[in-house]
């Protein structure tokens, strides 16, 4: 007679929720390789803890559930993922036993039976194993976590990230950097041809780690953390040695931080502007995007010209065409006639929300500086393109 050894029921949109919640960190693994996998534990306290790891981060969501028998397997998080999509009910109900007849060198073998609460419900089986080689999530002590309003974060994390590079053998690069002074915390993205910062005052002081230095967290840990994160919660924060945690709501976070020195983004940011101009800043989107029709990757070189004549943005492609867009603005200038890459100049406005956008030039040679009108904590700048 077989002897069940794990077993719960679930609310099936919690466990929906859950899986897509992880599936970033799943997301493209060889199916047959052990992190293609999720662990769910069930303990004596009526939760359900599903984790999942790539071995640089790990999350773990927990649940409610109920009629529960304690025990812990690994399954294949994909196929859980589409059963919990795709089954009408409400309520899912799992079920494990030891199939010992198939236990082999690597450890334990079971039998997973799930079904749904319903008569539209269809039934499955599959196949588990025991944790064995699994990662196990690190810990951090509760009192070494300092608390982030997750709305404040959210915006931050947005007028941030687009500036990351994703593909940079300056590793570096790859993540946002958190700097942590008193009260004030920092986010800055830069992929060394754009950059972002924004600065936000927390309801207490904030320290990661030894607080010595800055931290820089990789990309596929902020996209995790988009994923938990709850507008209404707060988000808590810790370092311990060289990975970060995030708490926030019923998920948990950890990633391992890049390493190597982030570049003071302050000395790269020009403070002797001689030209300011002010514009709407839809209006401005709206005419790159007309204009960006004749660029070409991988430049996407858009033009912008100032003078006495007037003000005007132009694309010009050899063997596709040009386009030229008259801007309202009235420039008392000689002349300046500067390349961008109109992506860069498009992320940027995208990510704030501002009635104009204020613009900061020197020359051609140097970075176009960017400032929302509305928020002095913010601040951007774009490479120009030699034209």
């Amino acid at each position: 007679m077989a002897i069940t050894y794990m077993k719960f029921s679930v609310n099936k949109s919690s466990l929906e929720r859950a899986m897509s919640q992880i599936d970033a960190i799943v997301t493209g693994k060889d199916t047959q390789t052990l992190l293609s996998n999720v662990l769910l534990s069930v303990g004596d306290d009526q939760k359900l803890r599903i984790t999942a790891s790539d071995m640089e981060s790990t999350v773990r969501i927990t649940l409610d559930i109920e009629d529960s028998i304690p025990g812990e397997l690994i399954m294949k998080a994909k196929k859980l993922s589409d059963i919990a999509r795709q089954m009408k009910a409400e309520k899912m109900i799992f079920e494990s036993e030891e199939n010992s007849e198939e236990n082999g060198n690597d450890g334990k073998l079971y039998r997973i039976k799930l079904e749904g609460v319903g008569a539209r419900s269809a039934r499955f089986k599959m196949t588990g194993s025991d944790r064995s080689h699994f990662p196990e999530i690190n810990e951090i002590a509760t009192e070494k976590l300092v608390s982030i309003p997750a709305q404040a974060l959210t915006d931050m994390i947005s007028r941030t990230f687009y500036s990351i590079s994703h593909e940079d053998n300056r590793y570096i690069y790859n993540g946002i950097c958190f700097h942590a002074e008193g009260r004030i915390l920092t986010l800055i993205g830069t992929d060394g041809r754009r950059l972002a910062a924004v600065s936000r005052e927390l309801p207490s002081p904030i320290i990661l780690g030894t607080g010595e230095g800055d931290i820089v967290v990789h990309a596929k840990a902020i996209r995790e953390l988009q994923k938990i994160m709850d507008m209404d919660a707060m988000v808590y924060v810790g370092v311990e040695q060289r990975d970060i945690f995030f708490r926030v709501g019923n998920a948990e976070l950890s990633s391992r931080l890049l390493e190597g020195k982030f570049p003071d983004y302050k000395k790269v940011i020009p403070n002797d502007s001689t030209i300011f101009v002010e514009i709407d800043r839809e209006l401005m989107l709206d005419s790159i995007r007309q204009v960006m029709v004749m660029t070409e990757q991988p430049s996407f070189q858009v033009r912008l010209s100032m003078g006495k004549e007037g003000s005007f943005l132009t694309a010009n492609t050899p063997d596709i065409g040009e386009a030229e867009l008259t801007l309202p603005i009235d420039s008392v200038i000689e002349q300046l006639d500067i390349g961008f890459n109109a992506n860069y100049f498009m992320d940027i406005l995208k990510a704030v929300q501002c009635g104009k956008i204020k613009l900061r030039f020197n020359d051609p040679a140097r970075p176009i500086v960017f400032e929302d009108t509305e928020d002095d904590k913010f601040v951007a700048l774009v490479m120009p393109m030699k034209i």
